[in-house]
């Protein structure tokens, strides 16, 4: 009895570590590939993240815990909605960052968590979007922004990176032009 329990953990830890490394995240419903890039016009612009699964999600025993964030300099990350309909084991909540029992993230982060309870969940075919209405928000006028997928599972000492989308910030050409005419006249002042 003591080794079919220990070899149900082992297994359950191993469904768990394979369902944590296979999630990726999606900008607008589009399912990007890994480390994907994505221009965008500023100021305020929104794009509506997602994080789906490449792969089964098989039901087991443990927990995994997932952190998305973005530099709180330049954007926020707010929101989200569990996506697989009728499904316990998933849950998502804002600020990850202060979230007891989740790894530190790296400093000047924030963003919104995720759990995944394998001793709840149903199969979940690849494919399938977890979580969804997740909402990121520019705040910047220009310059790179890295959204960032942690796996931030029970026992880590640092959050793993998963996934990343780079946001290209391009102002858009109102925006510079007015810029470009409040130079000339700064210039035409001196």
């Amino acid at each position: 009895m003591k080794k079919l329990l220990v070899l149900m953990l082992v297994l359950g830890v191993t469904s768990l570590a394979s369902a944590a490394l296979t999630l990726q995240i999606s900008v607008n419903d589009e399912k990007n590939p890994v480390d994907s890039q994505y221009i965008i016009t500023t100021p305020s612009c929104h794009l509506d993240l997602d994080i789906w699964t490449t792969a089964d999600i098989t039901p087991g025993v443990g927990e995994g815990f997932l952190a998305l964030t973005v530099q709180t300099s330049g954007a926020t990350i707010s929101g989200g909605a569990v996506a697989y309909p009728g499904e316990p084991g998933l849950a998502i909540n804002d600020d990850a960052a202060g979230t007891v029992g989740i790894p530190p993230l790296p400093v000047g982060e924030q963003g919104v968590w995720g759990m995944i309870a394998l001793s709840t969940l149903s199969l979940i075919p690849a494919g399938s979007t977890l979580f969804d209405d997740i909402e990121f928000h520019c705040e910047a006028l220009t310059g790179d922004l890295t959204i960032t997928l942690w796996d931030c599972g029970v026992g880590l000492d640092q959050a793993v990176y998963m996934d990343s989308v780079i946001v290209h910030q391009i102002p858009e050409p109102a925006s510079m032009l007015l810029l470009g005419l409040g130079g000339l006249l700064l210039r035409r002042r001196k």
